[in-house]
């Protein structure tokens, strides 16, 4: 993988994508993956009793329906049209049970976050200098799910211009789509657009949509085969010290 940082045309990019999980947000992949799935699994428990595994099951087929969303609807149209049709008499509506577990013991999760306490300062002084910043949180979450993951950064929403999530996106990452559309949400081009995360087959997915991309080595999460040459590569602290070098928006 290359640190090669020449080929970004830092001088034209006036708008920042920045990923959540393990990019802005700090965190060992498999310890968030664990601790999720363990606590939504006992809430599920609470509420649904022995019906818990065939909730994980309809949930699952949803998430993998909106990976693959064709845009034709959002992603949660799409998540509850296929969670439906798996578990059709399901005793619980879908979307409040995600709420209800969101907005309460998901706060757990926060467990196995390594926070840094720069995150704040980081985009602040991008905005300062003119930068549209995106949350590019692959959309399979609500806002409200979002909005608890930041806060474990000591960021929010209103630190950006956009926010994906499950109701505002059609597509997922890796697909050229939606970094298309998040890029025409703040009206931009995508060849004005840098992509900051740390996931080898999603947020190298923006090169397909023509953004440029920079990898944030700390927890760098190696997927596929997909060729890294065509990104920068760097850690937080060094990315840091790139934004501070970055010029004003013309």
């Amino acid at each position: 993988m290359t640190s090669n940082l020449e080929i970004l045309y830092t001088e034209r990019i006036h708008t920042i994508f920045f990923d959540l999980d393990a990019t802005l947000v700090p965190y060992v992949q498999a310890e968030l993956t664990d601790a999720y799935f363990g606590d939504l699994h006992t809430f599920a428990v609470a509420q649904l009793g022995s019906q818990a595994d065939r909730f994980d099951e309809a949930a699952m087929q949803g998430f993998r329906a909106m990976k693959q969303n064709d845009g034709s609807m959002s992603n949660i149209q799409r998540f509850r049209q296929v969670f439906y049709q798996v578990w059709p008499d399901c005793p619980v509506d879908v979307e409040a049970f995600y709420e209800a577990f969101y907005n309460g013991p998901f706060e757990a999760v926060r467990r196995v976050v390594r926070p840094r306490g720069k995150e704040k300062a980081l985009l602040r002084g991008l905005r300062e200098k003119g930068y549209r910043l995106v949350c590019a949180t692959n959309p399979v979450f609500p806002l409200s799910a979002n909005r608890r993951r930041m806060s474990w950064a000591g960021i929010e929403p209103a630190d950006f211009d956009y926010v994906t999530n499950y109701d505002n996106c059609r597509y997922c990452k890796p697909t050229p789509g939606y970094f298309q559309d998040a890029a025409a949400a703040v009206g931009a081009a995508p060849e004005l657009c840098l992509m900051v995360g740390n996931d080898t087959t999603d947020d190298l997915g923006a090169i397909d949509a023509g953004l440029q991309v920079i990898l944030v080595t700390d927890y760098l999460h190696v997927r596929g085969d997909r060729p890294t040459e065509q990104a920068g590569a760097m850690d937080f602290a060094s990315f840091l010290q790139f934004a501070d070098m970055l010029p004003r928006v013309k």
